[in-house]
């Protein structure tokens, strides 16, 4: 191992080499500066490349590791230093890339970006609020048809039996009640209460007529505000053309 007392001249010459490219320098105790383009630790010593190979350096000999400035000069004592002699084992050179050059951090995405990131963001709730109303319209048409018609989907069809029969009965009295029970301004359904003073109260519900009408009722609400739902996504030029409903 090479002793700093002994190398000094040569360590002179080294610094002036590396001068043109130098990222750090090293200050010895003694005032002489070493600039070098990077440099490691190894124990005790301070190790970085010089003319003919590697130099090791005591960092007892050590005063200080600082950036290098343009106006570093070789035989020049600091006239700042960055870092005490306590802290230049927590000092390290950057991680280099493949090509020598420090690697360098992902950039913040711009504002387009970010206003592009939250439209698509606000577009996607958007979607999924129509597809949840959508399911909950198939659902209830689905089981409406069954309770009035014994079988499910929009086609028509011919009662077949006295279920069905039945239950088509049940549908037009339960239409009927709410057109009686809307036109005294009386709640529908299973809200529907007798009217306290009333000469000429409507019939009441049958529970099956009930829950249709309450049926019915869910059915207009989720209608409507699905297509609310979409005038806002057209307003806002949003895309709806994958937003249908069978």
């Amino acid at each position: 191992m090479w002793k700093v007392t002994g190398i000094l001249g040569f360590l002179c010459v080294a610094s002036w080499y590396g001068m043109a490219n130098a990222q750090y320098v090293v200050v010895l105790k003694n005032g002489r500066q070493i600039s070098v383009q990077s440099y490691r630790e190894e124990g005790s010593m301070i190790k970085f490349s010089g003319l003919g190979g590697e130099i090791a350096i005591s960092k007892e000999q050590v005063q200080t590791i600082r950036r290098a400035v343009a106006s570093d000069s070789v035989d020049t004592p600091s006239r700042t230093m960055d870092r005490p002699p306590a802290a230049i084992s927590q000092e390290r050179s950057p991680m280099p890339t493949a090509s020598g050059n420090v690697k360098p951090t992902a950039a913040p995405p711009s504002s387009d970006q970010q206003l592009a990131k939250k439209r698509a963001e606000e577009q996607k709730a958007y979607e999924d609020k129509v597809k949840d109303l959508t399911a909950q319209i198939k659902e209830l048409r689905e089981r409406y048809s069954w309770i009035t018609r014994g079988t499910k989907g929009t086609e028509a069809s011919l009662f077949t039996t006295d279920e069905a029969y039945k239950g088509q009965q049940a549908d037009l009295m339960s239409r009927l009640r709410d057109a009686q029970y809307k036109a005294q301004g009386l709640p529908t359904g299973s809200a529907s209460q007798s009217p306290p003073f009333s000469v000429d109260p409507p019939p009441p519900y049958t529970e099956r007529e009930k829950e249709l009408s309450d049926m019915r009722a869910r059915l207009i609400q989720a209608e409507n505000e699905r297509q609310k739902i979409i005038a806002e996504m057209k307003a806002k030029d949003f895309e709806t053309g994958s937003l249908f409903l069978d």
